[in-house]
């Protein structure tokens, strides 16, 4: 690796992209190191991030955000020298591309929405009791608190971490390869086996929107919109005073909204696509996942997940016996 490096699948001559001036230090910054600090940011997440947000959610999320995945992010960057605004793209955004990304982001927070509530339902068919992640807020004031913890620390902090520092150590296998594993670093990263797949869908669209835009700042504002319209949906539907028992009868009129989110997601990408002046992602794609990817650290994130995953059905089918409340 030289000091002319460049991204694999970028071109300096289009639209905002440029070359990428790696010096001898960014050797380091690698699939392996930044596995390291993957894992190591997950089994802080899972051990110090678990205790801080049972004894105050809120504050506990925000440390969580700030000291166990953005600090370690930071450092990393640091260590190993990094040029911040090449390496991890940060970039003054094109106010061209924000409508794009605000109508991308609602459109596929609708699919994804749509799915995991198909995928929630048919359990719910073999006596599976869904396990409330987030409680809806109760008042304003609580929402305009979840508001700040999700919208503003999560999405910030986490895009750092993910398309600002891991996936981009693993670009010189290629964008794709560092797309989609970087993607589903992501998703095992939320610990929950029934968002397994829309947690992905998501890491995806937002890694390509940092490579199209050419920004940092377009996934961190992809993902506050995501996580602001997730936030106002789950305050809303706590301000219900009857339960909310999903309805057969509900698919049909969720068959024409999953119809609208498809086609809104799929426009918002081309025209993000036509936006950038880029080359397709997939036109120089030689793997789905980069050399060296199957390790001991990605076994034992894996192994994490599981072990989550297992918690999460043993509560919602009630393996464990427990009364209910």
């Amino acid at each position: 690796m030289n000091d002319s490096w460049q991204r694999p699948g970028e071109d300096k001559n289009i639209g905002s992209g440029t070359s990428s001036g790696f010096n001898g230090k960014f050797k380091k910054a690698d699939l392996g190191s930044a596995m390291r600090l993957y894992i190591a940011v997950f089994i802080l997440l899972l051990s110090l991030g678990s205790i801080a947000q049972t004894l105050h959610f809120e504050i506990g999320m925000i440390v969580t955000q700030v000291a166990l995945i953005l600090l370690p992010a930071l450092w990393f960057l640091k260590f190993y020298g990094v040029d911040t605004v090449e390496f991890s793209r940060f970039k003054i955004l094109q106010v061209k591309f924000i409508p794009t990304i605000i109508i991308l982001a609602g459109s596929m927070w609708l699919l994804n929405m749509i799915v995991a509530a198909g995928l929630v339902t048919g359990l719910m068919e073999f006596g599976y009791e869904p396990v409330a992640i987030l409680e809806p807020p109760e008042t304003f004031r609580e929402y305009l608190i979840l508001l700040l913890v999700l919208t503003v620390f999560a999405g910030i902090c986490e895009e750092v971490l993910f398309r600002g520092t891991i996936m981009p150590s693993f670009e010189e296998h290629g964008l794709v390869p560092a797309i989609v594993f970087s993607s589903l670093l992501f998703a095992l990263f939320h610990i929950t086996f029934l968002n397994l797949f829309t947690t992905f869908i998501l890491g995806i669209v937002m890694a390509v929107v940092v490579i199209k835009t050419g920004s940092l700042w377009g996934g961190i504002i992809y993902h506050m919109v995501n996580n602001f319209i997730a936030a106002t949906y789950l305050y809303m539907a706590g301000q219900q005073e009857t339960a909310s028992e999903v309805n057969p009868q509900d698919y049909w009129v969720l068959l024409p909204l999953g119809i609208i989110a498809l086609a809104g997601s799929y426009l918002s990408l081309l025209l993000l696509h036509k936006q950038s002046g880029r080359e397709p992602l997939l036109k120089n794609r030689k793997s789905w996942l980069p050399r060296g990817w199957f390790s001991g650290v990605f076994v034992a994130a894996v192994i994490l997940f599981l072990i989550m995953a297992l918690l999460e059905f043993a509560i919602g089918f009630n393996w464990l016996g427990l009364p209910e409340l």
